[in-house]
């Protein structure tokens, strides 16, 4: 009989390989507007099942980015046409907040192109925030998808390089943490729940 955790990583290959490249493009360009599921673990799960190489790990890093340009393309043109108070309005069903808007905005007026580019670097950072607010002020869009694309690409590539690494070792580190991985896996299904229930909350809230 299967362990619930050869049960998940099962179900996790199997998902992962029917999608293989393209979904990945696919998860990569919707991450950044309406799926409550972080791109960092996207990307590290691709890079345990899809990467056998080095090669193989840049071109899924190209195309993971290529993804994350066209989903911030489409926030960035969303809000330049319709302004900002439409995401106000309906960023809340997308777990985007006007008080997490407010806030980018603040840091986007102090720091300009810099908050554009090292935001991308900041795990679990919601990319929809900067897109957000560099089409509410105009940003130059060829800079904006410079600074995106370039800003991506790396971090992009980090995550697949720790998936594969994680993938590789699995046996080892599974021998390791053994005795423990049983309340990890619980504390970390937990801090799911209560993340994507907190978020709800406030979408709630708002309503």
């Amino acid at each position: 009989m299967l362990s619930l955790e050869n049960t998940i990583i099962d179900w996790v290959i199997r998902a992962y390989e029917a999608l293989d490249y393209f979904g990945i493009f696919i998860f990569m360009i919707i991450e950044p507007t309406v799926l409550p599921f972080p791109g960092e673990i996207i990307l590290t799960l691709a890079g345990w099942i899809l990467v056998n190489s080095t090669i193989e790990m840049i071109l899924l890093s190209i195309l993971a980015t290529f993804g994350t340009l066209i989903g911030c393309l489409i926030e960035y043109f969303v809000t330049k046409t319709f302004g900002i108070s439409l995401i106000k309005k309906y960023g809340k069903y997308f777990f985007i907040t006007e008080k997490e808007i407010d806030k980018t905005e603040i840091y986007f007026i102090k720091y300009g192109y810099y908050f554009v580019f090292f935001t991308r670097f900041i795990p679990l950072f919601p990319k929809s925030l900067t897109s957000i607010i560099s089409g509410v002020y105009n940003m130059n869009v060829y800079k904006f998808s410079i600074i995106t694309f370039f800003a991506s690409l790396p971090s992009n590539y980090i995550y697949l390089y720790i998936g594969n690494r994680l993938g590789r070792n699995y046996k080892e580190i599974s021998e390791y943490i053994d005795p423990i991985k049983i309340p990890i896996f619980v504390l970390l299904l937990l801090i799911a729940l209560y993340y994507f229930a907190f978020k709800f909350y406030k979408m709630k809230k708002r309503i």
